[in-house]
Formats: C-alpha cells, sequence, structure tokens
C-alpha cells in the first residue's frame, strides 16, 4: 500500500514539512530581528496574511504538482518564483494597508529564511525519494527502444535525474542491430516488432521510445502494443529534451504518445465535474470586466474597418475530429481568407498551423487585440455552451490541417489532443506561443492531457495573467 501510493504520500509530506518551515521561518525573523519572540503576538496579522497566501500561491505556482518526479533545479525554480511572488503580494498588503508599524526588516528576513529552509527540506526529502526508489518505492520496470548512442545517453541521464526509479530490463531494437551502440549490444532484449511479447516476459510499467524522429510508421506498432497492456509510452527526441527544460513540465523524462487509461477514466468521472463548474465560476466572476470591455472593443472594431465585429470559423482539435463554431473579436480585413492562399509560402510555423509577423490582413486595432490577446474574449460563449473550457489544447482551424505535409503526420498520435476539451488558454500558450512549431504545440498539449488536474489548471491560468499582460509571443 505504502510503495503503490508514494507518489501521494511523499506530496502530502512536502507540502505539510513545507507550510511547517514555513512558519518556522516567520518565527526566526522576529527572533533575528529583535532578538526575542515577546514582539511575535504583535504580528499575528502579517503572518496570517502569509499563511493565507501560502496555499494559493504555491498551487498557482506549480510548487506541489508532480513534485515526486520533479528534478531538484526544477523544484528550486519554483521556490525562487515563490519567493518572489510571496514578497511582492505581502509588501504590497503591507503598504495598501499602511502597515508601517511592522518591520520591513522582519519581512525581508523572512522571505530569505522560508526559501534556505524550503530548498534545504526540499534536497532532503529529494534524497530521501531516491533512496526509497532503490528498494521499490515507485519503481518502474523499463524498456529502452532505441540501440543508438542516443539511447545510450539518454539511460545515462534517467539514471542522473531518478536514479533506481526506473529500473531498465533492457533496450528494444528499432532499426538494424550491428549499428547498435556497443555498451549498448549485451543488453538488447529484442526488436520493435515483439514488444507485444517484451512488455509481458518483463511485466514493463513504462517504455521510452528514443529518436530523431516521431514520423517513422513503425511506432504505431509500438505505441499499439503499450495501449493493449496499458502501458506509458513516451517518446524522447532533441525537439523534446528543449521542451522539457521549461519550469512547468516536470517530468522531463519524455512527452506521452498515450494516456494511462485508469488515469483518463477517473479524471473523466469527478474532475471532470469540477474542471466544468470552475470554467462557470471564472466566466461569471470575470464577467463583470469582460462584459464593458467586450463593449467597447466592438465598438472600436465598427469605428475603425469595415465587417462584422465576431469573427466565426469551424474549428477542431485534429483533423475528421468533432467540429465547432469558433468565436473571436474580428482582427482582419474581410478579404483575409481570401488572400490567405497568397500568403502560404510565408507561413513561419510548420503542420497545421499559419502564423505569420506583420500579417499585412491584420488591421491596426487588430494589431493591438492580438497583442493583448483581447481578440479571444468571446470565445467565453463558447465555455458557456460547453464547447470549450477555460485551459485545454487550442483548437485549429479545419482548413489548416489540409497544410500537413505529406509524411509528417503518418500516424496518428496528435490525435490525442481530443481526449480533452478545447482551451482558451493551454500549457501551449504559456510556453512560446507563436514561437513555437505545430509539433512542439501538439507534445505539450499531450504533456498537459496526461498531467491535468484542476490544480494544473489553475497553475495555466496564473501563468497566462503575465503573458498576456505582457504580450509575449503574440502576434
Amino acid at each position: 500500500m505504502l510503495r503503490k501510493n508514494w507518489p501521494f504520500i511523499y506530496t502530502l509530506l512536502l507540502l505539510l514539512g513545507d507550510f511547517v518551515f514555513f512558519n518556522l521561518a516567520f518565527v526566526v525573523a522576529i527572533y533575528l530581528r529583535f532578538d526575542s519572540l515577546s514582539v511575535l503576538p504583535n504580528y499575528r496579522e502579517p503572518l496570517l496574511i502569509a499563511n493565507l497566501l501560502f496555499f494559493p500561491l504555491s498551487i498557482s505556482l506549480g510548487v506541489f504538482r508532480s513534485v515526486h518526479q520533479a528534478p531538484l533545479e526544477n523544484q528550486k525554480a519554483h521556490l525562487r518564483r515563490f519567493a518572489v511572488y510571496l514578497g511582492l503580494f505581502l509588501m504590497s498588503y503591507l503598504f495598501l494597508t499602511k502597515g508601517h508599524k511592522y518591520s520591513r526588516g522582519v519581512v525581508l528576513i523572512f522571505l530569505m529564511a522560508q526559501f534556505f529552509f524550503l530548498e534545504v527540506f526540499h534536497l532532503l526529502m529529494y534524497r530521501l525519494n531516491r533512496f526509497l526508489s532503490r528498494k521499490g518505492f515507485g519503481r518502474k520496470s523499463t524498456l529502452i527502444v532505441g540501440t543508438d548512442s542516443s539511447a545510450r545517453s539518454f539511460f545515462e541521464q534517467l539514471q542522473e535525474w531518478y536514479g533506481d526509479r526506473y529500473q531498465i530490463r533492457g533496450f528494444v531494437a528499432n532499426g538494424r542491430v550491428h549499428m547498435s551502440d556497443p555498451a549498448i549490444k549485451p543488453y538488447i532484449v529484442g526488436k520493435y516488432e515483439e514488444m507485444d511479447t517484451l512488455i509481458k516476459e518483463y511485466q514493463v510499467d513504462q517504455v521510452f521510445i528514443v529518436s530523431d524522429s516521431m514520423l517513422q510508421k513503425k511506432y504505431e506498432t509500438i505505441r499499439k502494443a503499450c495501449e493493449v497492456h496499458h502501458v506509458p509510452v513516451k517518446m524522447v527526441s532533441p525537439i523534446i529534451r528543449n521542451l522539457m527544460k521549461q519550469i512547468k513540465v516536470k517530468d522531463i523524462s519524455g512527452v506521452p504518445l498515450t494516456t494511462h487509461q485508469e488515469y483518463r477514466y477517473r479524471y473523466r468521472t469527478w474532475q471532470s465535474r469540477l474542471k466544468r463548474a470552475l470554467d462557470i465560476t471564472v466566466v461569471l466572476i470575470a464577467s463583470v470586466v469582460l462584459v464593458p470591455v467586450g463593449l467597447l472593443i466592438a465598438a472600436l472594431i465598427k469605428i475603425t474597418s469595415r465587417g462584422p465585429v465576431f469573427f466565426k470559423q469551424k474549428r477542431a482539435l485534429y483533423k475528421g475530429g468533432p467540429e465547432f463554431w469558433f468565436y473571436k473579436f474580428r482582427t482582419m480585413y474581410v478579404d483575409a481568407e481570401e488572400r490567405k492562399k497568397a500568403l502560404l509560402e510565408k507561413n513561419e510555423t510548420n503542420g497545421a498551423l499559419f502564423k505569420m509577423k506583420n500579417d499585412p490582413r491584420v488591421t491596426p486595432i487588430g494589431r493591438i487585440l492580438r497583442k493583448y490577446s483581447l481578440d479571444e474574449l468571446p470565445q467565453f460563449i463558447n465555455v458557456l455552451k460547453g464547447e470549450m473550457s477555460i485551459v485545454g489544447p487550442r483548437p485549429l482551424p479545419v482548413s489548416d490541417f489540409d497544410l500537413l505535409k505529406n509524411g509528417k503526420m503518418n500516424y496518428d498520435w496528435y490525435q490525442k489532443r481530443g481526449l480533452a476539451k478545447p482551451g482558451i488558454t493551454g500549457l501551449w500558450q504559456i510556453s512560446g506561443r507563436s514561437h513555437l512549431s505545430f509539433e512542439e504545440m501538439v507534445l505539450l498539449d499531450l504533456y498537459y492531457i496526461e498531467n491535468q488536474s484542476i490544480f494544473f489548471d489553475l497553475e495555466i491560468m496564473f501563468e497566462t495573467l503575465p503573458v498576456v499582460f505582457f504580450g509575449k509571443g503574440a502576434y
């Protein structure tokens, strides 16, 4: 029982420990500032505010999401961001409430002390986690598909990142065995066509495909065998290694090509209802601001260019997937679709995604709306209708799927995006937006689907605010 539920137990212990050390840091700050704890009762208000900020901030910043599999450097990065936001909110509160009676020295010492205590505690828990993984806690029987130097390098990285969490049972040849890395040859247990047998023989819990290309047809055989046995399979490629460096991505071992059946069922029951309730709640609260802003934008669009206020378009998550009418504020001239064909060769991304800087079809007011994502506001109508969620994979124009080049998507791994409801914002939007390729967008969507939760949604919503405010990656 303890071994099976270790990820949850580890996260709970870390959360409770952080909360204890967080409060201990405040006591230490009082003592270091005044050389006595006699004034501690006078600081009940800032201590209360700090405690009220702890859980919303830590959840919104993803401090504890998938922390049992997060590398130590990733955890430290989250703790640094937590300290920065905590300082901003706490100092802002004291400024707005004229809390001049409270020493700013106490606040500064508290911020430094809590970061130090939490960092040390996370280090100790990280080492404990690695020690227990050697005893079988959370250990996964694993196969690596690939036998070249990249596969060996990935094997070494897994050991560095996770210790003995992944018990490598062997390597599976995905090509010519005689071209394999000499250090790997003795540990080759079979070929990719034998994956079904190998999974049963080694009681496999996890499969990694190490390849420079995700486009080869043979990987479909591996993926389908893993789906039959409910075994997660993850793709590791140069593209993915670049994405895995992002702080929002906790499991840096790869991006899933399948979604665990049991997890999907669990999410689709009670969490899907909770997600819908969260969507409705956010829309109703935000409507106080959205309605007057929307009316102003509609007036500006009508005054500055000919055509309707709204732009609607048939969109879907993948080619052949369920379609719906997608709403936006119009940011282009009315002949934009006709002019698009002449601009296809200037497309600055690939796949089913058309993006172009300085697009001549965009109106002056449209550029402002796009930069700050104000053109997306009508999509809250889609959310109310139940066609979209606030957080989820980005739906794409149905016509754009015809832009997929021959051979680019010769199997259906990207159709896994359809396992989630389309969203206004998502992991792609807070990770680079227009600077990412179609493949990178899809991989981030698959990561989100595998790890989706209410807490992850809240984290993405929180991260969306500065992205929108500063207009990052939008054009």
